[in-house]
């Protein structure tokens, strides 16, 4: 059979009934995950894709057949972190842009396997069918199915656990000596795995607070893997000003601000006077770097080196970000301890969809430590 890409007038995935099912005999046997060294990463895999089996699949089509083909060979050839592969991209693309397949250990497995001959052309066609794949997920909300986002949650977790190969490293805060108080740290995102296995038994409760399923049931995972008892995570659109059930002596809020548009950001950080404890410290740090990289888009040939679906996840920003946030910080009725900003370039392939094709970038890093009043001026 011709294994050919599918082009994108003529996609091979569907959910309609008749749909040849997403796993063959040949993939379902999964040879690539046996002897896993992370045997719960391996099995959560299996889990997921027989979980996608039942709602998504092949156009009865020659087109759906080919591309049936290949995608069950990926499957016999599959490694264990093509789990963390499809989670990165189907819900932490913003913080690990680049997620390329592992075509050497790929390849390794489709010598002993599958045996097909030669690779380069089907290693294209495998990546451009994993990213359709990702794709047609996303479209058709299959990756919001708590099932799914279960899954995906579990075999990331042990992952993390077993191997602390974290994708940030977020070391605990500088709190104020002798406090008490619970910490929140607002939308820590995949940093939230370094956040838990760094913090001390004998600090304070650190609440991390997220918005997006995935990461909160993870780091749920996570963390009770880790026997942290002094760690919770909490679901939480601070859009909407969550109500947490606690005040807080420390919130702090890392590259979170910029996601927010000024009059959402104005109104977060009322949300933040109200659930600090008087006398409480709030620790921002952010950057416009998301603001550069689409304002550098719209120069010719900058956006093709980007890697597909990246801009979509990035934010406008106003322009005079850093010195608004700082202003409205004030406004909020907080007193600023320390402000401070600098101009950084990096040079980069990040962001590239090529390894190596690195694209220039200057953006502006800023840190805000600020207090609330420990006596409201209007008393």
């Amino acid at each position: 059979m011709n294994e050919r890409p599918s082009t994108a007038d003529e996609s091979p995935w569907t959910l309609a009934p008749g749909r040849l099912p997403l796993l063959s005999d040949a993939g379902r046997s999964f040879p690539g995950l046996e002897h896993s060294s992370c045997p719960e990463l391996a099995e959560a895999l299996k889990d997921l894709l027989h979980h996608f089996d039942g709602a998504i699949g092949f156009s009865d089509s020659a087109t759906g057949q080919s591309a049936r083909l290949c995608f069950n060979r990926l499957l016999q050839a599959a490694y264990p972190e093509l789990l963390l592969d499809l989670a990165d991209r189907l819900y932490v693309q913003h913080e690990r842009p680049a997620v390329f397949l592992n075509f050497d250990h790929i390849n390794i497995n489709l010598r002993k396997y599958a045996s097909p001959q030669p690779l380069e052309p089907l290693n294209r066609t495998m990546a451009r069918l994993f990213d359709s794949f990702c794709e047609a997920l996303k479209k058709n909300r299959l990756a919001d199915d708590p099932l799914a986002v279960g899954h995906m949650a579990r075999g990331y977790s042990h992952y993390m656990h077993q191997t602390k190969n974290f994708p940030w490293d977020d070391p605990p805060p500088d709190l104020p000596e002798g406090l008490t108080q619970p910490v929140l740290d607002v939308a820590p995102g995949l940093t939230g795995f370094s956040a838990i296995d760094l913090w001390p038994e004998n600090h304070p409760t650190l609440v991390l607070a997220d918005q997006m399923p995935f990461i909160v049931e993870t780091l749920t995972h996570f963390k009770n893997l880790a026997g942290k008892k002094n760690v919770d995570v909490a679901a939480a659109d601070f859009a909407r000003k969550p109500e947490l059930g606690t005040a807080f002596g420390f919130i702090q809020a890392n590259k979170f601000m910029h996601h927010l548009k000024r009059p959402e950001r104005q109104s977060f950080l009322d949300w933040v006077m109200i659930h600090l404890q008087p006398g409480g410290h709030f620790h921002i740090l952010d950057t416009n770097l998301e603001q550069q990289i689409l304002k550098e888009s719209r120069r010719p040939g900058f956006q093709g080196k980007l890697i597909p679906g990246y801009l979509k996840t990035l934010v406008e920003m106003e322009g005079g970000f850093c010195e608004n946030l700082a202003r409205d910080t004030k406004a909020a009725g907080f007193e600023i301890t320390h402000f401070d900003f600098h101009e950084y370039q990096d040079e980069t392939d990040a962001y590239s969809e090529h390894p190596g094709d690195t694209i220039s970038l200057k953006f502006i890093g800023l840190e805000i430590a600020a207090r609330r009043p420990a006596v409201n001026p209007d008393s």
